[in-house]
């Protein structure tokens, strides 16, 4: 594809502020803003897809795109034109794992196991008098 994304944008804003310059002395301002709308997506579109024939018919032509020049005959392509998609093997290293983090619990098997024992949470239906009474007077300082 020839050129970058940007020429979309400008296409479709330089369309945008024209239809809207030009549509707002004949509209409302909200069917003036839902043209424009229109406007930009749509030549954003034509835009796009004027790109791509360039792009896909312009080696036909003779057009090329600057960005990525074909490589000569025999030449191989540039580093990082090529992604490898092979991961690692690591099934060794994880089973490892599972055996290290499984032998210490084997070797404190013997110990006995004993759930834990919080204290209970106890909560008081009557308050004192003077508790209720300290209560208040730090709300009122408050």
């Amino acid at each position: 594809m020839i050129g970058t994304i940007r020429w979309n944008l400008i296409v479709g804003a330089v369309g945008f502020v024209l239809t809207f310059a030009l549509s707002m002395g004949s509209n409302i301002w909200l069917t003036t803003l839902l043209r424009s709308c229109y406007s930009f997506a749509t030549l954003f579109v034509v835009v796009f897809l004027f790109r791509w024939i360039l792009g896909t018919f312009g080696g036909l032509v003779g057009l090329q795109d600057a960005e990525s020049p074909a490589p000569a005959a025999g030449e191989e392509p540039a580093k990082g034109q090529a992604l490898d998609m092979v991961t690692p093997d690591d099934e060794e290293d994880l089973h490892r794992l599972l055996k290290d983090q499984a032998a210490p619990s084997a070797a404190e098997g013997d110990a006995t196991f004993t759930p834990l024992d919080p204290p209970k949470l106890t909560t008081r239906t009557q308050l004192q008098a003077d508790e209720m009474a300290q209560a208040v007077r730090r709300m009122s300082q408050e």
